[in-house]
């Protein structure tokens, strides 16, 4: 039988339907991060989990654990496999689907407690290492191959698997085994703050694409995109990636987000075992909840669940996650936190920030319905760069103002950076063993 608070509850616009979207939290506005990074052996450069790789995730995992002090480990129930490794000075480490490593941050109010945080997760990275990997920070694996192996197969990403493989038009499992990220996660109180904040980082989209492209090496090859990144997840799967239908300047931003996610393929409901589990576009949360599936019908934890299973460059789920940026360098992988940290969080800056795109005659009613080509909107970025630094300045947020000033020289340098004989080279010159120095590197 339907849940029944749910089958008297389907206006999409109510609050048991919007709740997970945007919260009511009030108090002290913080900012986190979710850095994604690649692993190699540091003898054969072969992909952690691979066959020439000495070292496995899970045996990264529980050096990790052994030298933590852990104040929880995480397992998948079904494979017994360590998933998340909860830290005891705040934040986690966690592998992704292609071995990609993850550290997430503990939110926290000023970037100089984020960086701290943010060192000694990675310390604690690089002494599970042991100097048996090295890091690389990029928004492709510049030399995973086609068939990179699901690396961590827990249940979970054996779903998505059998899931993307069902629809080999789209790119979700380049998405899953190739691509890393690093995500700003960034608290907006007030009803009015966090809509002008939602629309004002979805125009800003399409401009900070370009701006922080980041992965110009993919399987083996130099992409034709300087964010081959961005062009897996804009193909990735059009019902719960890119921006949401409708949401930019919404009446209702939590209702249409909600529709939006009501209409998105499911790919995981609890309780089936894998075999059984929805295909691309055989289910979306809507049917489901009208008919049914398989004799199982959702509950407002699935409906939480499969929040977290949409992907789109910008996620509502109570704090704002800006998703699309590609994993950075090291050294210039706080620069897009400190960004978006500068421009958003008060309104009398995003106010300045509208009024700078108005000048350089962007229509950003329009930004969404127009194909963009990379670097369309390269005049901006300097200014944009520097009205940041300059808030960052104000606010005393003075690493900040040092890693968004740094990545304005950086933009001039990209291309000498990125040049290399093949994939395999770029990794040998950019490969580094202590990604925690590198961190703060101009901070």
């Amino acid at each position: 039988m339907p849940n029944q608070k749910l089958k008297m509850n389907q206006n999409i616009c109510s609050r048991i339907w919007t709740q997970q979207i945007k919260g009511s939290r009030e108090g002290v506005e913080k900012i986190g991060l979710e850095m994604e990074m690649h692993a190699y052996d540091s003898k054969t450069l072969a992909p952690i989990g691979t066959a020439d790789s000495k070292i496995d995730v899970q045996s990264l995992l529980k050096r990790v654990a052994e030298i933590s002090t852990p104040l929880k480990i995480k397992y998948d129930e079904s494979s017994s496999l360590i998933t998340d490794i909860f830290l005891k000075q705040g934040g986690n480490i966690s592998v992704e689907p292609g071995g990609q490593l993850e550290f997430s941050s503990a939110p926290f109010e000023h970037l100089s407690d984020l960086i701290e945080n943010t060192v000694k997760g990675l310390k604690v990275l690089e002494n599970a290492a042991d100097g048996e990997l090295v890091f690389l920070s990029h928004g492709t694996n510049p030399i995973s191959h086609e068939n990179h192996p699901l690396v961590l197969p827990k249940e979970r990403y054996q779903i998505m698997t059998r899931y993307f493989e069902s629809a080999p038009q789209i790119r979700g499992i380049d998405m899953m085994r190739h691509t890393a990220t690093i995500q700003a996660n960034l608290d907006i109180f007030g009803d009015e703050n966090w809509q002008d904040a939602v629309n004002l980082t979805l125009v800003l989209i399409p401009i900070t694409s370009s701006l922080f492209a980041n992965s110009c090496y993919f399987k083996g090859k130099k992409s034709n995109f300087l964010s081959e990144r961005q062009e897996v997840w804009n193909k990735m799967d059009p019902t719960r990636s890119g921006v949401p239908s409708g949401l930019p300047f919404a009446e209702n931003t939590e209702c249409t987000y909600a529709t939006w996610a009501k209409r998105a393929n499911v790919f995981f409901v609890d309780g089936l075992p894998i075999q059984d589990q929805p295909l691309f576009n055989e289910l979306t949360f809507e049917s489901w909840l009208q008919n049914g599936y398989k004799g199982t019908w959702p509950e407002i934890s699935d409906w939480e669940t499969h929040l977290g299973t949409l992907f789109p460059h910008l996620r509502l789920r109570d704090f704002l996650e800006i998703r699309h940026i590609d994993a950075q360098p090291f050294e210039h992988s706080l620069a897009p936190i400190a960004f978006f940290l500068a421009l958003l969080q008060c309104k009398k800056v995003r106010q300045e920030v509208w009024s700078l795109l108005n000048k350089n005659n962007i229509n950003v009613k329009e930004i969404f319905n127009t194909k963009h080509v990379e670097n369309e909107f390269s005049f901006l970025h300097a200014p944009l760069l520097d009205f940041a630094a300059e808030i960052l300045d104000q606010y005393k947020e003075h690493e900040g103002k040092n890693a968004v000033l740094a990545y304005k020289n950086f933009i001039h340098q990209k291309q000498s950076y990125w040049e290399a004989s093949s994939a395999l080279d770029f990794v040998t010159r950019k490969k580094t063993s202590s990604p925690s120095l590198d961190f703060i590197k101009y901070l």
